[in-house]
Formats: structure tokens, sequence, C-alpha cells
């Protein structure tokens, strides 16, 4: 099991198989945190949860903040971030991300040419731009408009100096 934090640029080369496997191992990685900091395992992986804290009101506040912070002699002292469930919570974001974009692209190369296109694939714009008339449906005229313009074109002509 790997604690290190995912890189989304690596993500984006790999297999569909290769994604839900990391997925799933980063899951039951965080559920795995979950169980011992409910049963109160070791204290070297319980750390990495969340640091160690007495009830004073003030370090609740912080514990709550998912900040990790210690007391030595009643002095407050930064040791960083909750980064284990932190970062594992935002890992399993980052393989979803990649998994949902990669889905999505391969969606819309399969209807690049179809004549109708799912809802969420289609542009959204605004309501009003959506309801517009197409470019040819503007540009076309009607019967009576198309005679006039025979008849009647736009005259030529110059003036002599």
């Amino acid at each position: 099991m790997s604690s290190a934090k995912v890189k989304t640029s690596q993500l984006w080369n790999k297999s569909k198989d290769d994604l839900t496997k990391q997925l799933d191992e980063l899951k039951t990685e965080l559920g795995q945190l979950r169980v011992q900091k409910i049963a109160g395992g070791s204290s070297s992986k319980l750390t990495r949860m969340s640091g160690k804290y007495s009830n004073t009101p003030e370090k609740k506040f912080w514990k709550n903040m998912g900040l990790r912070f210690r007391f030595q002699n009643d002095r407050l002292t930064w040791t960083g971030f909750d980064l284990n469930s932190h970062d594992l919570r935002k890992s399993i974001a980052k393989v979803l991300t990649v998994i949902n974009a990669n889905q999505r692209s391969q969606l819309r190369l399969f209807y690049k040419n179809k004549k109708y296109l799912p809802l969420d694939l289609r542009a959204k714009k605004t309501r009003a731009i959506r309801r517009r008339l197409t470019t040819h449906q503007a540009s076309l005229k009607t019967e009576k408009q198309k005679k006039k313009d025979m008849h009647f074109p736009q005259r030529k002509y110059a003036v002599k100096a």
C-alpha cells in the first residue's frame, strides 16, 4: 500500500484496469485507517490519521480543523496537515476524476458523427442561446423573398465625373 500522494500527470497514461485497481487499493487503505482510528490501533498508524490530543476545547478545535498540532509544555507547535487520510481522500478523488474524464472523452468519440448527443455531453451555454435558430435556419428565405431578389436585383451604377 502506498501512502504517497498520487500525481495526476501519471494517472492519464494508465489504463482503466490499472486505475480501478489503484482506486480499490486507496479505498481499502482509507478503510483500514478508519478502522484503526476507531479500534485504537498502533500509535504510529493513528498519528498518521490524526495527532494526539487531550480533551481541552482549544485542542478539540484544532483537531476538528483537520490540522496537526502538538502541545508541548502548553505551547502549540505545528506538525503539518493531517497528511495521510487527507491525501488518501484527495488521491481517490484524483483517480475518480481521471476515470470519469476518460469515460467522457470515449463517449464524445463514440457520438461524434451521430445525429443526437446525450444531454450531459451537449454544450451548456445559456437557455436562450440553445433555443436560438441555427445559422442554416436563419439564412433561409421565403419563396416571396427569393422572387423579389430575383426580379429586383441590386442595381449596378457608376457616377460619371
